[in-house]
């Protein structure tokens, strides 16, 4: 009798038999290349010199023994052998000087000098206090013609406002009339005494007037007049625009109403903000540059002429005011500018570029170059930044240390895996088991993670510590947050870690108004190691801010990461 065999068995020991094969071609291939890439050294190479440790490169640390064996990976063990040019300091880098220059890397020198600092801020241009009028009158009537009949209206001094009909201006005016008849009507044999009492009458009627607003002008012209005329003119007291008018032809006025309200801006007042920690740097008479987006091209300059004893609580900010010149009327009351004050230069600072610093929000490092290719990572505290990207350094470096300012990032990788293996590689042979086999769960630094909420900007962050330096709004409001809570900070073994580590970066350019395009894209390949379904929202803001390429763009989606970053991380330990 004939056997019938399954097509679907025969589909089953197919794909088995080609399992086994691809498992066997990878561990037989992987075991030659390793061998390629490592050769085992010959015995004579291995007495002359001595092991340090066993590893398994594509593990890392945490595959590191005391003794030869297999890796995880079912990998020999590649001894690493004390060359007795060991990098001494603990997270010192060794680069072969050929391959200097293929990764990039480019030093400065640390300098000793003038540190010039621009503080940039935001202002609003105001009328000045001494160039606002208010027209009222000082007896009571009625318009009988307005002259300056609309708001906006571009008046100078002495031309007229409006003439008023009023009783006691009819009088004043019959009175002026008459002693200037008597005056005319003196005969010149008159004696002195009653030529002085009848002039005095003249000019008593005059002053009248002119107590009561009236032009020297108008008063001449009334005085030459045969009668009290019906109306009298009131004139503008100073150039400038028509911003209120309480009046339209006919109205009713009351002695001491206001009716019109004129404003000169030929000189308008700019008055910018300043955080307190930038206060010790500003000084009355320092040059101010002022820039709007509505007249572009153009720089408006003033100096300091003024600056708040009062510092506003809310904000934490005090006021500083500058006078501009706005002889053509280019610039408007309540624009918006953007503001550089030049400060006094800080002499005989440290200063390297900024780009030198790696800042974690934790600490701040930089790598000093030695030589034959040595970099050793030194732990620096900042002071003021300035100009062309300079930043003082208080604390760590000295004039003339070369440090690197390109490649520091790939650096700092390596920094961490020697420090690593030092520590693993000191510890004794039983610790040293216990920690391949299970990673410290022990927070970086020691230091708990701080959520952060911006009611400006609705908005969270996650900073290392509390002092905020807020990346949605940056310079202009950089200390607007508080502390909602904190969470812990992932064990250094695993990947949501070094994302934690490349976040606090991209958070710290943002704060300073910069696109680090560099640091924004490790945050993605920080986050692709991140795995599992659970993580899927995180790597896809991680990947929004990858593909930002401006400021805005790049702090609209730091929003989405922030959130999905909190998620992520575990709660505080009680």
């Amino acid at each position: 009798m004939r056997r019938r065999i399954s097509l679907g068995g025969v589909i089953v020991a197919v794909v088995v038999v080609v399992g086994l094969s691809l498992v066997a071609g990878y561990r037989a291939g992987a075991q030659q290349a390793r061998t390629a890439d490592n050769p085992r050294p010959p015995a004579a190479a291995m007495a002359a010199h001595k092991i340090k440790y066993y590893w398994d490169p594509m593990l890392g640390p945490s595959s590191i023994s005391d003794k030869p064996g297999v890796s995880a990976m079912g990998m020999d063990l590649v001894p690493v052998f004390d060359d007795g040019n060991a990098a001494g300091d603990v997270g010192e880098v060794r680069i072969d000087p050929a391959v200097v220059q293929n990764m990039g890397i480019r030093t400065a020198v640390a300098t000793r000098g003038s540190l010039t600092q621009t503080i940039r801020t935001v202002g609003v241009l105001r009328v000045p206090e001494p160039a606002i009028h208010e027209v009222s009158l000082r007896v009571s009537g009625w318009i009988e013609r307005l002259y300056a009949d609309q708001e906006g209206m571009h008046v100078k001094a002495g031309d007229p406002l409006f003439a008023v009909y009023s009783p006691d201006l009819q009088v004043a005016a019959d009175e002026l009339i008459s002693a200037q008849k008597s005056v005319a009507a003196l005969d010149p044999a008159a004696a002195a005494p009653v030529r002085a009492e009848v002039t005095a009458m003249a000019e008593s009627a005059k002053r009248k007037l002119r107590l009561w607003g009236v032009a020297d002008q108008d008063i001449d012209a009334i005085a030459k007049s045969s009668a009290a005329p019906k109306s009298v003119v009131f004139r503008s007291p100073a150039d400038g625009e028509i911003t209120e008018k309480m009046v339209v032809d006919g109205s009713s006025v009351q002695a001491g109403m206001k009716l019109m309200r004129i404003e000169d801006r030929c000189r308008l007042w700019l008055e910018a903000v300043v955080y307190e920690g930038q206060m010790s740097a500003i000084a009355l008479g320092q040059q101010v540059e002022a820039t709007t987006e509505s007249l572009p091209g153009r720089t408006f300059r003033g100096t300091v002429t003024f600056i708040s004893p009062r510092i506003d609580p809310a904000t934490q900010t005090e006021t500083i005011r500058a006078v501009l010149d706005n002889s053509d009327l280019a610039l408007a009351p309540g624009t918006y500018v953007t503001v550089n004050v030049s400060t006094r230069p800080l002499d005989d600072v440290v200063m390297v570029p900024r780009e030198a610093v790696i800042d974690t929000g934790v600490r701040q490092v930089a790598f000093v170059t030695k030589s034959d290719g040595h970099f050793t990572p030194v732990e620096v505290r900042l002071g003021a930044s300035g100009d062309k990207d300079r930043v003082q350094v208080v604390q760590g470096l000295s004039a003339g240390d070369v440090v690197v300012s390109s490649g520091q990032f790939l650096m700092d990788v390596e920094s961490r895996t020697n420090e690593a293996i030092s520590k693993l590689t000191s510890a004794r042979p039983a610790e040293t088991v216990a920690l391949a086999a299970a990673p410290s769960s022990a927070p970086a630094d020691g230091h708990e993670l701080f959520i952060i909420h911006c009611p400006m900007a609705n908005a969270d962050w996650v900073q290392a510590d509390q002092t905020i330096d807020n990346p949605y709004l940056g310079s202009s409001m950089s200390t607007c947050g508080s502390v909602t809570r904190t969470v812990s900070r992932p064990d250094s073994a695993t990947p949501l870690a070094g994302l934690v580590d490349t976040y606090l970066r991209a958070s710290k350019s943002l704060a300073e108004d910069k696109v680090d395009a560099p640091a924004m894209q490790a945050v993605k390949t920080a986050a692709e190691k991140v795995t599992g379904e659970t993580y899927a929202s995180l790597r896809q803001a991680a990947d929004r801010l990858a593909q930002a390429n401006t400021l805005e763009a790049a702090r609209g989606a730091f929003q989405p990461l922030s959130d999905e970053l909190v998620k992520a991380l575990p709660p505080a330990k009680p």
